[in-house]
């Protein structure tokens, strides 16, 4: 009996989730959104891995929508009024409550597709999710001769259409071999900025805090994922060239790496170039079961260069007792 009850506070739960995604996408489809509309969006996509993945999941459904859009644009703007208006009761009566009658129209064109099974699935949409534990490395080909190589601790989710191929990187670190020749573009989706390759290798890693993109070969272009970006440029890297970009999608300034300090996991390495002791720590700790702690800063700030097994925890320890003071 319990986990009956479990089950369907789970599913109600999702289905909640699932809901509010809808309405945040209609919203910043509406073209209507704020300012704080956009902050608080972002907000809830960073609260839980799940409302990005149904906020996603929103996003590559409009994507495939084509014949129905005018039908559906209609919906939307219509559905914005309803949210506008919701937005005028008291703060204190939760916004999604008053905001679902409205969307209900959308609710049925959008979900149902998905549901009923129907031009969804003869649209040829194809859908898998990859994943690796701690310390596991994994090379995987895709249906369409892409070769992905996952590094430790990543989870990666595939959606490939009669018209794109796009990827998204919820976290972890992996590396992008791109097949050409295939007509559709492919873009990883990573935090709140897409990834879309011409012709190229890059490799995205994705923390907690942040994303960085290092082209290996060729070049990539980076911009907003979200449907109502305020900004319309494609920052443009080519090979040897890294960004990185936070939760609030703000770009660092494009750098040149070294190219085997990023890559020398591929070989089950890690390549410090003068990097503060800190650091190191922390990136052998995604490799690693158990914790090492620095409890002196002054430790933390020390420079370490040299290059380490992954997997070698005692190798590591030993080679830094004799490099550090």
């Amino acid at each position: 009996m319990n986990q009956i009850v479990g089950e369907q506070a789970e599913s109600h739960d999702a289905a909640s989730i699932a809901a509010q995604a809808l309405e945040w996408f209609v919203l910043l489809q509406s073209g209507h959104a704020s300012s704080a509309d956009q902050r608080t969006w972002q907000r809830w996509v960073d609260a839980d891995p799940s409302h990005r993945r149904e906020f996603d999941r929103c996003c590559d459904l409009w994507a495939e929508v084509d014949s129905a859009k005018p039908l559906l644009r209609e919906e939307l703007d219509h559905a914005a009024c309803e949210w506008e208006r919701a937005a005028q009761r008291p703060i204190d009566v939760p916004l999604w409550r008053h905001s679902l009658a409205g969307f209900s129209a959308v609710l049925t064109l959008l979900l149902a597709a998905v549901i009923a099974g129907g031009w969804w699935f003869a649209a040829g949409v194809e859908t898998a999710e990859y994943r690796t534990a701690k310390g596991e490395r994994r090379i995987v080909i895709l249906s369409d001769g892409s070769m992905v190589t996952l590094n430790t601790g990543t989870v990666m989710g595939t959606v490939f259409s009669r018209s794109k191929r796009t990827l998204t990187l919820w976290e972890g670190e992996a590396l992008f071999a791109v097949a050409h020749g295939d007509g559709r573009p492919f873009e990883v989706l990573a935090g709140n900025r897409v990834v879309r390759d011409i012709g190229t290798q890059f490799v995205v890693q994705k923390s907690e805090q942040r994303v960085m993109v290092t082209v290996v070969e060729g070049a990539v272009e980076v911009h907003r994922s979200e449907p109502a970006a305020s900004d319309h440029l494609w920052q443009r890297l080519t090979a040897g060239e890294q960004v990185a970009y936070g939760r609030s999608g703000a770009m660092s300034p494009v750098k040149t790496v070294s190219l085997a300090e990023a890559t020398a996991w591929l070989e089950g390495k890690i390549l410090f170039e003068d990097r503060p002791l800190s650091e190191v720590i922390r990136e052998i700790g995604r490799y690693q079961r158990g914790e090492i702690r620095i409890l002196d800063p002054r430790i933390g700030a020390l420079k370490v260069s040299g290059v380490f097994g992954a997997d070698d925890r005692t190798g590591f320890l030993n080679a830094l007792e004799r490099a550090a003071p």
